[in-house]
Order: structure tokens, then C-alpha cells, then sequence
């Protein structure tokens, strides 16, 4: 089929390379032969070229986050062999290899498929890593089959292998419970469990499903398709929202291709009366028994609040949470957990949305053993959903996109952090997400906290900055983070402190917590509070006085960040 010339770039790509490749053929090629728009096309094997010439960063796809002790052991290996010993764990709770030469690249997707885990999907125009909450399968609130679905969507051969021609990347989030855990408003499709409301004939187990959630440059939040879906239609229901975003997303306009768009532009009730006609289509029984969403989001707080270790819903057992400080893993340290999840659980460890590690099915009384093995080798053990706890993607070192150091910035709160534990501790549940780039890929938009990277105007260039947002959640019906204010990387850290400072001096008695205090407030009152005001007014060479030490004086005009939404 020939390339249509009204379509963007990567959807003539498609049509001209595929999405299917060799990567042992790759490897005999040099490496001046492939094309910029060839080597954008490897991301439907979880491919991207890095900053680096010549080196690439690979994505593992693992479903819900949860692997074995087996296959981490093998990642480490292929990771010490091909990548220089690194791995890093994602916020969609996958696996990252960093540094893998070209000829190196189909070793690495071999290795994987050797142990059960593919790099298919992992990037592209396709349905990506299905994500869970952290506790999927054992926690305590879970009302049940959250396991089982995260596989059915993830290996459902139409979502997988069929529809592997979207217009933009397609995200699929399953949680087990009606919380906030498994963030079901930031997602293209968001389900958790739920029973038919009282009245009804029965209180049978189903499913709500929203759709339309998404963050990136243009953040959105999902909204109720239906409140209630019979498990034995949530599968086919999936596929058919998948063939509609394939239908509906603009393929003229990659900005506006998502599926947050479409069903922005549909809203709600449109958009399902779509989806119902798909499956109409598709000859599926049993529709009349779908109950349409009728009203706006209601999710619940999350379970998860500082916990170390949790006990889980199967009698006798715990989970154990090991903070991994800027998401980073030594081969030393994978194989140290792998021996770990087998020695004192189950061989399993679940990848977490904060870019941390779970050891589950650990026996009473092996806990304190296991917390003295983790804290003598020095992982953190407390922190979690505090100040320590941080989220960052990885930068302008090796991110083509990205325009700051996160990893950098992350060390710099870090320290900051450890060597205040009474402050943070006081501060309480607080969640600061790092990201280099308005994508979001360290989801800065629904953090308490959230950094996005930004180049700064300087007379003798540019500088390092980012652009400060507060006040983001997933609970309720959601809210997007707010705009502070826009600084300088060496003046990040005192601004932030600057801002806790004002939570805990101003706060509503002791259970407001900071993100409640930046909803309270709002951006603008806490830039005043911070003595500056960015707003649409600002000339240029004034931005510059928001990278100096000056937040005593009020800036009466100020321009917001033109990149911030």
C-alpha cells in the first residue's frame, strides 16, 4: 500500500518498513545503513536508540510488574554481558537495559524470550505493558481475579499481536480494588472490580471500566464508560475499545492521536455508544447487561501509606518493600533479591509503579531476618510515600528528548532528604515524580510534587531548570498538578524545601496532608507564598529573576512556562 502523503511521518514508516524485524539480520548490517526513520520503527520491539550513537535502551514487557526470581537473574546476567551491568525499573513497572550495541540487540530479546518475557510491545503504536497495583494478587483489599485479567489483556492474541498499528500507544491499567493504587484515571483503559449496586438481583463480581486517561504534554484524566462490566464481557469490551481507538485516532496530527483525545471529543456517552457498536458488530451476546457509567469517578485513597511490610490476604504471609534509590539495579543487587524472593518467599518479586521492589509470600516468621539481610546490605526499608520516595525518569544523560538531569536532581532531594529525617517526617505522605521532558514518563502531573524539565534563558546561554507543578492525585476524580513556578536546577531544592516549610506551617491540623494543602491553595497562592508569581505577563529577560535567590519579592507580572499545559 502506498505511503498516503496527509499522514504523519511514522504512519508512513508503517506502511513503508512494518513493524516486524530481524534483529539478527540488523546485526550484520552496518550500522550507517539504517535510517533515523528505521531505527524509530525498532520501538515495536521495545527498542529505542539512546543519546549515545550507536547504543540503545531496550524494554522488557512483564505484565503486572510481576516476575521470577529466575528471570531477573537473567536480565542481570544479559545486563552485565551487553549493558554494563545496569538495569533500571520503570514506572510501568517493567525492566530497562541501557548501553546495548546494535549487534547486541537481538541477544538481549533472545535471552529474555528464553525465560518467558518478551520485549514485543514493550514501545510503539501498540497496547504497551499492562500495569496493575503493586499488591495485585495479595493484597488485603483486593476483591478478586486481578491476576488473571492483568494476562488475559496482556496475551489476548488480538490485543497483542493483531492490533500492532494504533495510531499512538495504547495503556491498559488493571487494579484490584476501587483505590488509587493502581492508577486507573492516568491510563487509555483503567479497570478495577466492582459488584452490581444494591438492589440488584445479584451481587455478582464485574468490573467498572474507564477510559480516555493519559498524561504526557496534555494530561487527562479518564471517565466512566460503564460502572459495571460481567467479567466474561471485560476481555471482549478491551478489544473492542481497542479496534475503536485503531478506527478513531487521528493518524493526520500525532499530538491529537491519543485515545484521551478521542474520547475527550466523543465524551463519555458517545464514546460508548461506539464502543457498543463494535461489538454489536462483533456479534457479542449478553450486551443488555453492561451498566452504563452514571456518574464522574469516584476512586478511594490509596492502600498504601508508608507501610514496610504488609500482610497479605493469604493467611501467614507478608509483603516486604525494598526501596531502590533512583530505580537503579547493579547486577549485584538483582541477583541479591532474586536470592532473596527465594530464600524467604516464593521466587516472586513485583516491580512497583514507584520504581521499587516487592519480595511476597514471606512467612511470619521470616520477616525480621529478612528486614536485617535488607538493611545490612543498605536498601532503605521505610520512606515509602514520604519524601525518600522518589520517582525520576533517566534524564538528558541518556534520553534523547529529555532537557534536564533528573538523575542529577534526584540526588540532590535525596540528600537533602536524608540528612533531614525529622523534617521529612514531619511533611508526612508526600510524593515528588521527577521527569526531564513534557512527555511525563515519571508522571510529574499527578504527583504531589511533580518536576518537569525545562532550559532556562541565561545571558551567557541556558541552564538546567524545571518547572515546578503541585498538587496532582489520582483519588476522587482526579486532579492534574498546578503550575508554581519555573527555577533553576541549583535552586530547586531550597524552593521545595521553601514549600514544605509553608505545608507544615500552615496546614489544617495534622491530617491535611501536603497534596491536600497544594489542592487547597492552589499554584498561584503558593507561588505568592514562595514571593514569586509567573503569569501570562512577564517579558522574557524577567523570567531570568525566577532563577535567583529573590523569592521574598513578589513579581506583580510574570509569564507562565509556554511548554506547561
Amino acid at each position: 500500500m502506498p505511503a498516503q502523503p496527509d499522514l504523519t511521518q511514522t504512519e508512513k514508516d508503517k506502511l513503508r518498513f512494518g513493524v516486524d524485524f530481524d534483529f539478527r539480520e540488523v546485526a550484520r548490517r552496518p550500522f550507517t545503513e539504517i535510517t533515523p526513520n528505521e531505527l524509530g520503527m525498532y520501538k515495536w520491539w521495545g527498542i529505542y536508540h539512546q543519546l549515545q550513537k550507536g547504543f540503545f535502551m531496550i524494554r522488557v514487557r512483564i505484565p503486572g510488574g510481576l516476575l521470577t526470581a529466575a528471570q531477573l537473574e537473567r536480565a542481570a546476567d544479559l545486563a552485565e554481558q551487553h549493558g554494563q551491568g545496569e538495569l533500571c525499573i520503570t514506572t510501568r513497572q517493567t525492566l530497562q537495559f541501557h548501553w546495548i550495541r546494535k549487534d547486541d540487540l537481538y541477544k538481549i530479546l533472545e535471552g529474555m524470550q528464553g525465560v518467558g518475557l518478551m520485549t514485543k510491545n514493550a514501545c510503539g503504536d501498540v497496547t504497551r505493558n499492562v500495569v496493575s497495583c503493586p499488591l495485585q494478587g495479595v493484597c488485603p483489599c483486593e476483591l478478586d481475579g486481578t491476576t488473571e485479567l492483568v494476562a488475559a489483556l496482556a496475551d489476548d492474541p488480538e490485543i497483542r499481536d493483531q492490533q500492532r498499528n494504533l495510531p499512538r500507544k495504547h495503556k491498559i491499567s488493571v487494579a484490584g480494588c476501587g483505590r488509587a493504587c493502581g492508577q486507573t484515571l492516568m491510563n487509555c483503559q483503567g479497570w478495577y472490580p466492582a459488584r452490581r449496586e444494591p438492589g440488584s438481583e445479584t451481587s455478582e463480581l464485574g468490573w467498572k471500566f474507564h477510559a480516555g486517561g493519559g498524561l504526557g504534554a496534555r494530561p487527562y484524566l479518564a471517565k466512566v464508560i460503564f460502572d459495571w462490566v460481567p467479567t466474561d464481557l471485560v476481555l471482549p469490551v478491551a478489544q473492542a475499545v481497542t479496534e475503536g481507538f485503531r478506527r478513531w485516532g487521528d493518524r493526520r496530527k500525532r499530538a491529537f492521536a491519543r485515545l484521551k483525545i478521542v474520547v475527550d471529543r466523543r465524551g463519555a456517552e458517545g464514546f460508548r455508544e461506539g464502543i457498543l457498536e463494535i461489538l454489536r458488530e462483533r456479534g457479542v451476546a449478553g450486551l443488555d447487561r453492561l451498566v452504563p457509567g452514571a456518574n464522574p469517578p469516584t476512586v478511594g485513597d490509596s492502600f498504601l501509606d508508608g507501610q514496610t511490610v504488609i500482610p497479605q490476604r493469604q493467611p501467614g504471609f507478608n509483603i516486604i518493600r525494598i526501596m531502590i534509590l533512583r530505580s537503579e539495579l547493579r547486577t549485584a543487587d538483582s541477583k541479591r533479591l532474586a536470592g532473596w524472593a527465594r530464600a524467604y518467599g516464593n521466587g516472586q518479586l513485583m516491580l512497583t509503579n514507584r520504581q521499587n521492589v516487592e519480595l511476597r509470600f514471606v512467612p511470619d516468621d521470616r520477616v525480621e531476618p529478612l528486614l536485617t539481610e535488607i538493611r545490612n546490605a543498605g536498601y532503605p526499608v521505610d520512606g515509602f510515600e514520604r519524601f525518600p520516595d522518589m520517582v525520576a525518569c533517566v534524564g538528558s544523560t541518556l534520553c534523547n528528548p529529555s532537557v534536564s538531569d533528573t538523575p542529577n536532581m534526584y540526588w540532590r532531594l535525596w540528600q537533602d532528604a536524608s540528612n533531614d529525617r525529622r523534617f521529612w517526617q514531619q511533611v508526612g505522605p508526600l510524593r515528588i515524580n521527577l521527569t526531564g521532558c513534557p512527555n511525563s514518563c515519571a508522571q510529574h502531573w499527578i504527583a504531589d510534587i511533580g518536576l518537569r524539565g525545562a532550559r532556562l534563558r541565561r545571558d551567557a546561554g541556558s541552564q538546567d531548570g524545571f518547572a515546578i507543578h503541585v498538587g496532582g492525585d489520582l483519588s476522587g476524580q482526579g486532579h492534574v498538578g498546578e503550575f508554581v513556578a519555573q527555577v533553576g536546577a541549583d535552586q530547586a531544592v531550597a524552593v521545595i524545601r521553601r514549600l514544605l516549610t509553608h505545608y507544615v506551617t500552615n496546614r489544617i491540623g495534622s491530617e491535611e496532608t501536603f497534596g491536600q494543602f497544594a489542592r487547597r491553595l492552589g499554584g498561584k497562592r503558593l507561588a505568592q507564598l514562595l514571593g514569586s508569581v509567573p503569569t501570562a505577563e512577564t517579558p522574557d529577560n524577567v523570567r531570568n529573576l525566577l532563577m535567583q535567590p529573590v523569592f521574598d519579592q513578589v513579581l506583580s507580572e510574570a509569564r507562565a512556562d509556554e511548554s506547561s499545559p
